[in-house]
This record gives C-alpha cells, sequence and structure tokens, in this order.
C-alpha cells in the first residue's frame, strides 16, 4: 500500500517560497510517496505541479498595500503580524481547516513549512510530523531574523502575542503547552534545506533530533528549465526580488533603472503578473515563474531579495548575488549566507536603535530615512558585484557541501524510517 504525505506550507503574505520548497521536497518522494497539499499551499503552484490540493484553499494572503520594510525579529511576530494568530478565533478556524484535509486525506505523514496550526493537527491526530525549516524558524533566540537589533521583538512591531493564543488553543485541545514558537516547529523529523557552513544548527529542544540538512530544495515547474536570452558581448543579470504581491512598484523601478545600461542583458522573473510598465525596458526580458534553474545557471549576476531559497540556489550555482532586501529575515539571509563570506553584497542594511527606530544605510551613499534605494546607489552596488573578480571566486564557498548534501540526501528514506 502507497503511503500517503500532506504538505502544508505557510502562505500569510503570499507564500510562494514556501510552496515552492514543498514541490520540491515532494518531487523527491515520487515513487515512495503519494503527496498532496492542504489548504495553505499556493493553488496555482500546487495545480502546475500536478499535485490534488485537499479542502478550501485559504483565501489570497497577499497584503493590498506593501511596506518597503517588514523588521520581523522572529517567527513568533511574523506569526502575530501577517496571520493575526494572536486573535484565538482565526487560529482556530486555521486549525479547523487543517484537520478537515488531514481527516479527508487520511496522510501518514503531515508536513509543515512554517504552519503552525498544521503542526497543531497532526499532533491531534497522532501522525508523524516533518518541519522544513530555515535555522532561524529553530533558534530560541528572540532576535534570531534581525540579531544587529538592539529594540525589543514587540517595540518593532507592538502586536499581541502570537504564542499566548497558540499555547491557549493547543491546551483547550487536551495538547502539551507551548513554551517557544521555535520548538513547535521542531518536528520528528527537521529537514533544513541548507548546509551547515551556511548556517550551523541551532540546539534542538528536549527530545528532539537535530536537523537534517539536506541541500537546497527550490521548484522548477516541469519540463526543460528555461534559459533567458543574451544580446552578444553583454553581462547577465538574473533579477529575481519576489512575487508581484510582496514588493512595491517603486522599487522594482530603481531595480531596473539601475539595470538600464546597453551592456547587460537583464531577466526579470516578475511573479504571477508582470505589470505593463515593465516592458518599457528593452534590455529586459521578463518571465513568470519559470524555475531557477535555468535563469540562475545562464546568470553572471544574481539581483535578489534575499530569499531563502534564491540565495541557496545562487551558492548551490557559485553565483555572485546583490541582495535586496524588503524584510528583516532576507536582511539577515544577505549579511549572513553572504556578505560575511564574501560571496555577496547587500544594497542596503539596517540599524535599530532600542526605541525601534530604524535608519537605513545604503551601500554607496549612506544613511537615510528612506527605504527605497535609489536607481543610482543600485548602478553602483551593481556595478561594484560585477567588477569584483574575488566575488565571484567566493560565491561558491558553500558549492562542494550543497551540492553533497543534495545528491546524498534520501528523503524518501528518512519519510519510511518515521513510520517503522
Amino acid at each position: 500500500m502507497t503511503r500517503k504525505v500532506l504538505f502544508c506550507p505557510w502562505s500569510a503574505g503570499g507564500g510562494a517560497g514556501y510552496t515552492g520548497r514543498a514541490l520540491a521536497a515532494a518531487a523527491r518522494l515520487r515513487g515512495r510517496f503519494e503527496c498532496a497539499f492542504g489548504p495553505s499551499g499556493v493553488p496555482r503552484m500546487v495545480a502546475e505541479g500536478g499535485y490534488r490540493m485537499i479542502g478550501e484553499p485559504a483565501p489570497d494572503g497577499a497584503p493590498k498595500r506593501v511596506p518597503a520594510f517588514l523588521p520581523f525579529a522572529n517567527v513568533e511576530r511574523v506569526y502575530a503580524v501577517t496571520a493575526r494568530y494572536y486573535r484565538r478565533s482565526v487560529l482556530a478556524e486555521h486549525l479547523r481547516r487543517d484537520l478537515a484535509a488531514i481527516d479527508e486525506y487520511r496522510p501518514d505523514v503531515v508536513v509543515t513549512d512554517m504552519q503552525p496550526t498544521a503542526v497543531l493537527a497532526a499532533r491531534l491526530r497522532g501522525l508523524p510530523l516533518v518541519s522544513i525549516a530555515d535555522t532561524d524558524f529553530l533558534s530560541p533566540d528572540p532576535l534570531a531574523w534581525m540579531p544587529w537589533s538592539a529594540a525589543d521583538p514587540t517595540t518593532l512591531l507592538p502586536h499581541p502575542s502570537a504564542l499566548d493564543a497558540l499555547d491557549a488553543v493547543a491546551t483547550e485541545h487536551g495538547l502539551d503547552p507551548v513554551g517557544s514558537v521555535p520548538e513547535l516547529l521542531w518536528g520528528d523529523l527537521t529537514v533544513v534545506p541548507s548546509a551547515p557552513e551556511v548556517e550551523p544548527p541551532p540546539p534542538a529542544p528536549p527530545g528532539r533530533s537535530g536537523p537534517a540538512y539536506v541541500g537546497p530544495l527550490y521548484w522548477d515547474p516541469p519540463g526543460a528549465p528555461y534559459v533567458p536570452r543574451a544580446a552578444a558581448g553583454t553581462r547577465r543579470v538574473y533579477v529575481s526580488i519576489g512575487s508581484g504581491g510582496m514588493v512595491a512598484d517603486t522599487a522594482l523601478r530603481e531595480v531596473l533603472a539601475a539595470c538600464d545600461r546597453p551592456d547587460l542583458s537583464v531577466f526579470l522573473s516578475a511573479g504571477f503578473a508582470a505589470r505593463e510598465w515593465l516592458h518599457r525596458y528593452p534590455n529586459v526580458e521578463l518571465g513568470g515563474f519559470t524555475g531557477i534553474t535555468g535563469p540562475i545557471g545562464w546568470a553572471d549576476l544574481v539581483v535578489n531579495h534575499g530569499g531563502y531559497s534564491t540565495v541557496l540556489a545562487g551558492l548551490l550555482h557559485g553565483k555572485p548575488q546583490v541582495v535586496l532586501p524588503f524584510m528583516s529575515e532576507q536582511e539577515a539571509n544577505g549579511r549572513q549566507f553572504l556578505a560575511d563570506h564574501g560571496a555577496g553584497l547587500v544594497a542596503r542594511t539596517t540599524e535599530v536603535e532600542k526605541d525601534g527606530r530604524i535608519r537605513y544605510v545604503n551601500r554607496h551613499s549612506g544613511a537615510t530615512d528612506d527605504p527605497v534605494v535609489p536607481a543610482a546607489d543600485l548602478a553602483a552596488t551593481i556595478g561594484e558585484a560585477l567588477d569584483d573578480a574575488t566575488l565571484a571566486q567566493r560565491a561558491g564557498y558553500a558549492r562542494d557541501s550543497l551540492t553533497r548534501l543534495r545528491a546524498e540526501s534520501d528523503l524518501a528514506e528518512s519519510f519510511a524510517a518515521l513510520l517503522r
């Protein structure tokens, strides 16, 4: 009898990267497990991947107005701010939704990628739980997503505690108390799609094993990888700064203006809906969700928002990167995974005072109160990255480790071991 796996990726605020990781993991289980997706997945991506979606899809979580920078200090603040999980009624509804999907599909294993109600639902049904996680999801540090901050996490985003509501909902259903959000996200198997030299393992809580590193998990749509066009004699720049709902037009306009040079061929991954004004740049080819493998292999430089999957893919392929972050975890990825190793540049960092005041520091023009990096500053950073031969050399610092872990890890066998 074929065993079944239900994937429940996080989707509040967008979620394409989380659903993409789940799709990549599901592909590794093919032949040994039947896979489906719970209602928190991104429906369009799940359908394109050829999987069933179980239950009623969650409403579109993309915000209508996008702040220029989101100062999340840790995963609990993400739950409180983006999903309003400080409201027990919201948590209860999402738990009901995930329980209904489990009861309909009857999986043997539940997989979460940061979706806490799926964790509670799996525990309530007594099912093995696999957690796909960045190490900063798992860290007990209250500033895990923003270690350079001097402010208390609730000073930056003063929403009520999601932990209190998660604990209340868990205990009223007879589950153990939730002592911390990171502990909740440690599974019976905890999978980190990276390598220890990129992000060292955090300490496991009592009763849990340390994380299993499996190399990058990112999804390419079915078919041969798409390879962008390039004009002869030009340098190739792959721009991927998040899906359309998560990036304001003002920031994207500055990025494309910075790349408006005759010596560059640019491929822009524009997400689900490319805005009309994007067609004004003759050196820019527009693509939707074309996958990462083709464009990143084609590129001389990757300009991205610091999204986990894109940064790890760049490291796997040994490509120098310029990171323009729109939230604190993206900034941390750029600082810690790239800049600290000389493998990339961060176009704009932040400084956070004790009172929560944020100062933006552009790489070339310095401190400002404006979170949008001007095109001139971005152009200088992109030029710096293209001209720095040492950056290209250091871009592959983790390539061998990431390649080996990706080739050697056997997710299907790890899942099967949970059922023995």
